[in-house]
């Protein structure tokens, strides 16, 4: 008697090496959404920083505006820092202690203000908006010069 059996089914070594590479399939996945979402959360934090660093520099086009004769005294040959942390801007003088700025509050703001020329006829402004990600400290500096007559 010839019986011929047909075997149906997977033996037990195709069956771990699909699960193996089913296996490495995922941990590749979640490695790539991982990367992804984080540098997500970072651009979203740079068009923020964007976001501010521009609003600093249209009120410092403002101050300009208001009085040249004023907006020369905050600077000087060396450049002067200021903190505008608040959400109302002010000449608040020296580097930003902490962050205060933004939802949620990871942002500071800071300012160099450098008179260029003798007289001053231009101004240097360089706003630098600053906050940390997973232990990275990040910025966005926007830097501008301003003129007597423009």
């Amino acid at each position: 008697m010839n019986i011929n059996k047909t075997k149906k089914g997977f033996s037990l070594i195709e069956v771990l090496v699909f699960t193996s590479v089913l296996g490495l399939f995922f941990v590749a996945a979640i490695s790539v959404t991982t990367f992804n979402l984080k540098n997500m959360k970072i651009q979203e934090h740079k068009i923020l920083a964007t976001r501010y660093a521009e609003e600093a520099v249209e009120w410092l086009r403002e101050e300009k505006e208001d009085d040249w004769s004023v907006f020369i005294t905050r600077g000087s040959g060396g450049g002067n820092t200021y903190c505008l942390n608040s959400g109302s801007f002010d000449w608040t003088a020296g580097s930003c202690e902490t962050c205060s700025l933004g939802t949620p509050v990871i942002f500071k703001r800071e300012l160099i203000i450098t008179n260029l020329g003798t007289p001053v006829d231009q101004v240097e402004g360089l706003v630098t908006v600053y906050w940390q990600d997973m232990g990275t400290i990040l910025s966005v500096p926007i830097k501008t010069v301003f003129k007597l007559l423009e």
